[in-house]
This record gives structure tokens, sequence and C-alpha cells, in this order.
């Protein structure tokens, strides 16, 4: 009944009105997984699978949606002359959006010569077959899917892969050493009339990679980086990536597309209607009735491209629904009115996969299979840290009944192993050691039998193992102390506030690029940010768990490298230097302070103009001080732990760095005293000795 309230408040607070445009059909939103961004392949030579291309519309562009936006952030592979994979992709629906192509990137490799090949089924029907030679790298092969349809608004595709190295029945497959990588860049193509997209939740999941957001060029209020922070933190966990423009005049040249038939890059603007309506091609959806305490969230079209208008009054509402659930109740909708969006609460002692959204992994097993989730420990209750690993991994028997080995490891560490079980679920409890999981738990389930493929008995043949979504992380309570990056996590689940200085209001290019990157690496999709500006020369003075942007730390912290003792160096134990600030002109130094009872994270800018660098990518997990640059962390280290590196300041001289730079000297010399004072009390003594004697 509280979910049940819970929903019809939120609903109520959502004003929608259709607009203009009219939609023929209804429209299915796409959530993306929060997966990291997979590295790009280097460019291949496509290849076209033997099939019928449908001849594209007119006035179309193409949209893509990757493996990795599915939640398959590594892709999947297959060996041993075997296996089968199934993927579901679920597709906006409506007449302008058609299925276009399954663009494949395959690695292919093989020790020995074998025939291979791999099926390609949709919706169980045979699309395409491919020869492999075992000799190809980054392999690009295009399967036209002109004629595939939705199904309950998914799309089944199906990867067979089978081959033979001889016809002699009774060699064992893993001898040929063959591997086939589908890789995470691969992608179905959509074919899209912008024309007909006008609904929020259909532009939210056709938007591309990369994502631009648009600040209005003016003075700026906390509220409107409130809504551009919140928007690339949740675009950021979908898999896109996200740059901030300053100013609505550079949105014709961001429309721009160096291939017509590509939409490229998406748009989000931070605005109100009326300062962003002279850049619309149409005007947005009217909203019935004065809401003055709603954000208004609403899909827009500039220079013929879908885009969306975030505007928020208060808190980050409409910008807080585009990570939201509640998205799809934008389907079908040009404009919506949102109110507040509270997140729900979850178990403080144990959470399972399902309540995290982890989607079950499943294999079947030739021989051996990897089963890989990541969990996000962003999403974990506030104050608490995973502490145990408790596993529910269900595998079948193969056909005479031997049981398989299973081994489970955590961020590439075994914790645990044992024999599967038969007809009920083998159960891992998994202590999870200090400092292993960061802010994602990477794990590996590795199944292993017993090859009979040998002995002449049967074929080689596949049978099924899975992660069920009974599996669950339990939770202990956080340190009162942050000493890690990654502790972080857990003190910013209920919301933190972002300090900056006040010239950011007007130059908020300088900051927001590195900021949006810290929270897309540390903070939760539904964690509630607040800004405020701090004047220049004042030490912030953080109510609660913070991100200080300034020259100096905030009040009341200890930081652990400190800029008032003169140039920085880090250097090893033989003191030889391994980084040095003093010639730095950009980048900057981030340290998890504790400024009161609020733990925080300093970040000093390097530059005289206080500009940060804008690295694609910030991971920050173990330590409490990282040096970052325009690639991202430089050199990261923990003073409470390292013992091989140290922060020195060379111009600061004490005496302790003089017995530290003379210290053999210094022990010789008062070895040398020692002796000479030792001598001269013998003396003295022999002297009182000899003198009554002589007397």
């Amino acid at each position: 009944m509280a979910l049940l309230r819970h929903s019809s408040r939120l609903l109520f607070t959502i004003w929608l009105s259709l607009g203009s445009a009219y939609i023929e059909g209804p429209a299915l939103a796409q959530t993306r997984a929060p997966i990291p961004v997979p590295p790009r392949a280097p460019t291949p030579v496509p290849e076209t699978a033997p099939s019928i291309a449908a001849r594209p519309r007119p006035g179309t562009i193409v949209s893509t949606l990757t493996f990795a936006d599915l939640g398959f952030g590594n892709g999947f592979r297959f060996a041993n002359l075997g296996g089968r994979r199934e993927i579901f992709v679920q597709v906006p629906q409506g007449l302008a959006i058609n299925s276009s192509e399954l663009v494949l990137m395959l690695d292919d490799m093989s020790a020995f010569s074998a025939q291979r090949s791999l099926e390609i089924l949709v919706n169980d029907r045979s699309a395409a077959t491919i020869a492999l030679d075992g000799k190809a790298n980054a392999r690009m092969v295009r399967i036209p899917l002109g004629t595939a349809k939705t199904q309950d608004g998914f799309l089944k595709i199906s990867f067979q892969y089978s081959g033979a190295a001889t016809q002699d029945r009774c060699i064992d497959v893993r001898s040929v050493g063959d591997v086939l990588s589908i890789r995470p860049d691969s992608a179905v193509e959509f074919e899209v009339d912008p024309a007909g997209i006008s609904d929020i939740a259909t532009t939210a999941a056709l938007m591309p990679r990369d994502v631009a957001v648009v600040l209005p060029r003016r003075t700026l209020v906390p509220r409107d980086l409130v809504a551009a922070l919140t928007v690339a933190r949740s675009l950021t966990a979908s898999g896109r990536r996200v740059t901030f423009n300053y100013g609505y005049d550079s949105l014709p040249d961001l429309a721009k597309r160096s291939d017509p038939r590509r939409w490229s890059r998406g748009l989000v603007v931070i605005g109100s209607l009326a300062e962003v309506s002279g850049y619309l091609d149409s005007p947005v959806a009217t909203l019935a009735g004065p809401l003055t305490a709603f954000g208004t969230l609403a899909a827009v079209r500039i220079s013929g491209l879908p885009a969306l208008m975030v505007a928020d009054i208060t808190t980050a509402q409409a910008s807080g629904l585009i990570g939201s659930p509640w998205l799809a109740a934008t389907r079908g909708v040009a404009a919506a009115s949102v109110g507040d969006n509270p997140q729900p609460k979850l178990p403080s002692d144990r959470v399972s996969f399902t309540e995290l959204g982890v989607a079950p992994a499943l294999a079947e097993v030739f021989g051996r299979a990897d089963l890989t989730i990541a969990i996000n420990t962003r999403a974990l209750p506030t104050g608490t840290r995973a502490a145990r690993l408790a596993l529910d991994i269900m595998v079948a028997p193969d056909g005479a009944g031997e049981r398989a080995v299973v081994s489970v490891f955590v961020n590439e560490q075994l914790l645990g192993s044992t024999v599967a079980e038969i007809d009920k679920p083998t159960r891992f409890d998994l202590p999870l050691p200090d400092g292993l999981v960061g802010a994602i738990a990477n794990v590996r389930v590795v199944i292993q039998r017993r090859s009979a493929q040998g002995d002449c008995r049967f074929e080689p043949q596949g049978y099924p193992a899975q992660i069920l979504g009974t599996s669950s992380v339990v939770l202990a309570t956080a340190d009162a102390r942050a000493h890690n990056f990654s502790d972080l996590v857990a003190r910013w689940a209920n919301g933190l506030e972002i300090l900056l200085p006040a010239a950011a209001a007007e130059r908020p290019e300088r900051a927001l690029g590195m900021l949006g990157a810290i929270l897309s690496a540390l903070s939760a999709e539904g964690s509630p940010i607040t800004v405020k500006f701090v004047a220049a020369g004042d030490a912030a003075v953080p109510e609660g768990p913070f991100i200080d942007i300034s020259d100096q730390a905030p009040s009341g912290a200890m930081p652990h490298a400190r800029f008032d003792r003169g140039r920085v160096m880090v250097v090893d134990r033989a003191d030889r230097t391994l980084l040095d600030l003093g010639g730095f002109t950009a980048g900057a130094v981030a340290q998890v302070v504790t400024a009161g009872d609020h733990p925080g994270l300093w970040v000093k800018p390097l530059a005289v103009d206080g500009t940060l660098p804008t690295p694609p990518d910030i991971r920050l997990e173990r330590g409490d001080v990282a040096f970052l640059d325009k690639t991202g962390v430089a050199l990261a280290m923990s003073t409470e732990r390292d013992t091989l590196v140290r922060i020195a300041y060379p111009d600061q001289v004490s005496w302790i760095t003089v017995a530290e730079r003379f210290r053999s000297w210094i022990i010789g010399g008062l070895w040398l005293l020692g002796s000479i004072v030792f001598l001269l009390a013998l003396q003295s003594i022999r002297r009182r000795r000899s003198g009554p004697a002589s007397g």
C-alpha cells in the first residue's frame, strides 16, 4: 500500500500535455544500464552480411543502441567450438522508428584450423550466417533488419556459435584454442524520423552516446548548476559522454552533423521556455495552469533534431526524472511538470540483486563459462558498506550427471570455490576483505566441468548456469571517518552540497567538467545535490557532506597535502622525486578531508585562473590524495597506508628535515662525542683512584 500511495502521489505531481505534434503509436522508454563506457575500437572495414537491406526512407536519421547500453559492458565470448547467447533489445515503439541494422564488432581467433560459423537469429528466425577464419580482429559485420518486427516491445537476437575441427568425434575440442568475442560496441541501429519523435521518453531513449548540456549565457543561479549536474550524472550512468557548453548561441553548431544520415550528438538545454524559445524549431506544448512549484521537462526540436529542455524551480525535480524509472510515465508526452521525486528506501542490513537492479547473468557451459556482473555500491543505502557477498548460483549437471566446479572472483581476487549442487542453488557466503571493493564490485563466476568430449560418448553440448536474483549484498555500518575516496559514496547517498567560488556563476565551464566526472564516479543517481557560492577569499563552511572547489581548504579541515608550506612534491623512500607540483600550471589536487563532522572532498585547482581540467573519465577508488590532469588521475596515494611514497615540502627547512638529510653525520658525531665523554669519565675515575695511593 505504501508503494501504491507513493506511485499515486508521484503521478499526481506530473502534469502532462501532448503538445502540437501527433504521435501515431505509443512509445516505450529504453532503460539503459549503468555501465562503464567501452574503449573505442580501431576503425574497421565494414562487411555486409548476405541479406537484402531495406532502402532508407527519405528524411530519416540513424540512432545507435550499443550492447554496452544493454548491460553487456564487456561484451561476451564463445569458445570450444560451441555456444549460444540471447539478448533482448527494448525498442521504442512508433511509426517514426524502424530497426535498421545489426552492427557486430567481432574478435575472432583460433590457434588451429577449424571450420567455424556464427548464426544470427532475430526473433528466432535466421538473419545471417558468418564464416569465421580465426584471423580477424575488430571485424565489422552489418546485418540488415528491415523485415524484423518487435514482439511486445522487444527484439530478440540470438547468437549460435558452432564449429568442427575434424570428422573424428573422439577429439577434445578444447585443443583447437578458438575464441570468438563480440565487443560491447556492437550495436543495433534504428532509422528515426525526427518529425515523428515528440515525446520525452522516446527522445531520452534514442539520444546518442555524445550529449551536450547547454546552459544560458547569463549569471547562473544555483538551480541552473544543480539541473546541469544532475542531468550529466544520469546520462553518464547510462553510458553517455557528456560535455558542458555555455550559451545558447552554440546550439546551431552543436546540432550540425558531419554525416547527414546520423544523429551524432544529443542536446539537453538548461533554462526556461522563455529563454530557449528563440532557438527552437516549434513552440513547446503549454502546460495547463500555473505550476510555479514544479520543474519542467519537455521534448523539443532544434535544427530538425529531437532535444530535451530542463527547467527546475527549486530542487532537482525535472532533471532528476531523466535518471528515474518514472521516465517511462512520459511515454507519448511532449511536456511534463514534475514535483519532488522521493527515492524508495532500501533495507539497511541486506540488499538483493533484484532490489539493486542487477540483471541475472545466464550462460551455457561448454567445458567452461564465465558469468560476470557489476555491483554499483553507489546504490547501497547511506551509511553502509558491503561486508559480505551471498550468491545463489543454479548450475545444471551434464548429461552423465557430473557436477561442475564453481569459483567466485571479486575484483579478480578468488574468494571461494566449491562443487555445484544438483536440483538446488549453489550458495556462497563470502566475506569481502577491507579495501577490496570500491565504487564498483566486479563479480566473476567461473564454472568448469570435466570434458567427456574426447572419449566418443557424446558431441559438445552446453548446459545452463545462472546467477539468481535472490543473491544479495550483506551490509555493515560504514566507519564514521572516510579513509578512501570510495568511502565517500556511502556518506553522499542522502545528498551533498557543492561549494563553488562566486566566479563560477559567470564562468561555469571552468569547473563543471571536472565536477560532473567526480559526481558520476562517487555519487548515486538519486542523491540530491545543492550548490552554494562562496565569496572570493573566504573559506567554505560546509553544513553537510560536501565537495569544495577552491584555493583554500574548507574551514576546520586538516588537509593531507598542504599548500602553505611552499612547493609540494611526492617522493619515494629514497627521497627521489616522483611528482613535483612546482612546475604545474594546470591540473588539480583532490583530497579527502573532514570539516567539522562532515566528510567531503576538497579540490584545489592548480591553474592561476582556477580552471579545472576536463578528463574523459575519473576513477577515484583507493587513497585519500589524488593528482588530476586532463587525462584523469595521474597519481593516487594514501597518506595513512602508503610506505613507499610520501608528500614532501622541499622549501620548508626544519630541524626534522636537517636531521633526515644529515642523519649519518649526526649519528657519527653523537657516537664520537659519546666515546670522548666515556674516555674522559674513565680518566677521571683513574685519577681519583691513583691520588690516595700516591699520597
